[in-house]
């Protein structure tokens, strides 16, 4: 039998010791991985759970202040389900306190895509308008109020085809609810409304339905508002004083509204930090940054798609004078009330309006 020189056998121990001793800290670094591994799926999971709220975007605003520009940033977001002013159907009764619970109740279901319970395809729209006081002709066809004017739901899967907006009440059929709800479930719902400034209420509806809401208040100066008003219910220019007096009186309510809304804003913590304050003017001159941080604060990204939109649309356009067009040289019209309106308007304004116009930072002029 042939003998093993010590050497070899000391060499033979050494590595085989070397590779159980190898073995073993592989092992312990396995084990300390997949530790480690598990302790940050925990916390992911801990994260995910203090997050796992649903995205949803509130625009409140007022009659004429540049708020369809500003609904159409989310409406052509591909992360978006945008709901164009649901609460038209109040506007007969405009903030009325007995229409509160109604109208947040209404919201409430918009936000959590809850369309079904919403909108009832069995019964047509000529019954459910029958009895509303409109101003401007609405959608005839559609279980969507203004249902041409939700991008969505004039292409596939709700429509045969991606169609525009004039066609589009002749060419789709009903939208269905239940997918409706399922698309936008998986989105940000995005909502415009301009009849709804309770927002002691929204605290609550949020965290009970586990919303991450973000608010957006669109301030716009009350003498642009006013102005734009006037051109819709006195567009002849006859100067009728009933219709004047009653147009400040509504840009006076509105100013009133925005002092309530800042002053409940300023008492709560929540509030300040689920709502941002956007000014139409700064909108209107720098729209892509303005834009931009609009978005962000909504959880949603800044795209080129956005950028090229905002760029379309905020150049003079031929076609641009309808109550809902998106379509405007946006600085012109902004401060286009600086030479439409009669000095002694614009001073009973100022005077009406100080205080909000202050809090907006508003600068008053005079001759």
């Amino acid at each position: 039998m042939k003998k093993i020189p010590f050497f070899c056998f000391l060499s033979f121990s050494i590595i085989f010791l070397w590779n159980i001793s190898d073995t073993k800290f592989s092992k312990m670094s396995v084990k300390k991985s997949a530790v480690n591994n598990q302790s940050k799926r925990e916390n992911e999971n801990i994260v995910k759970k203090d997050n796992d709220k649903q995205n949803a975007v509130l625009i409140l605003t007022f009659m004429r202040s540049g708020s369809t520009f500003l609904g159409e940033l989310f409406n052509n977001h591909d992360d978006a389900f945008y709901v164009f002013e649901p609460l038209h159907a109040f506007s007969s009764s405009g903030f009325s306190p007995k229409t509160v619970s109604q109208r947040l109740n209404l919201l409430e279901k918009n936000l959590k895509c809850n369309f079904t319970d919403t909108y009832d395809v069995t019964v047509p729209y000529a019954e459910i308008s029958k009895d509303l006081d409109l101003q401007y002709i609405l959608d005839t066809k559609g279980n969507f109020m203004f249902r041409s004017k939700h991008r969505r739901l004039c292409a596939p899967p709700f429509c045969v085809a991606e169609t525009s907006e004039e066609k589009c009440n002749s060419v789709c059929n009903y939208v269905d609810s239940s997918m409706a709800s399922s698309v936008c479930k998986g989105l940000t719902p995005a909502i415009k409304a301009i009849r709804f400034i309770e927002v002691e209420g929204l605290e609550k509806m949020a965290k009970e339905n586990n919303l991450d809401l973000k608010i957006i208040f669109l301030a716009r100066d009350p003498r642009g508002i006013y102005s734009s008003r006037l051109k819709i219910y006195d567009s002849e220019k006859t100067g009728d004083s009933k219709v004047r007096d009653f147009q400040k009186k509504m840009v006076n309510d509105v100013c009133r509204h925005t002092r309530n809304f800042f002053e409940k804003r300023e008492s709560s913590t929540w509030l300040k930090k689920q709502s941002l304050i956007a000014r139409y003017e700064d909108l209107s001159l720098n729209p892509e940054d303005k834009s931009e941080e609009i978005l962000k604060f909504s959880g949603l990204s800044y795209n080129e798609k956005i950028s090229e939109w905002i760029k379309s649309n905020t150049a003079a356009r031929a076609d641009s004078s309808g109550s809902f067009s998106t379509s405007r040289n946006s600085t012109k019209t902004a401060f286009a009330w600086k030479s439409d309106l009669e000095i002694r308007d614009i001073e009973e304004i100022q005077k009406s309006c100080s205080e909000s116009m202050r809090i907006l930072k508003y600068e008053p002029i005079t001759v």
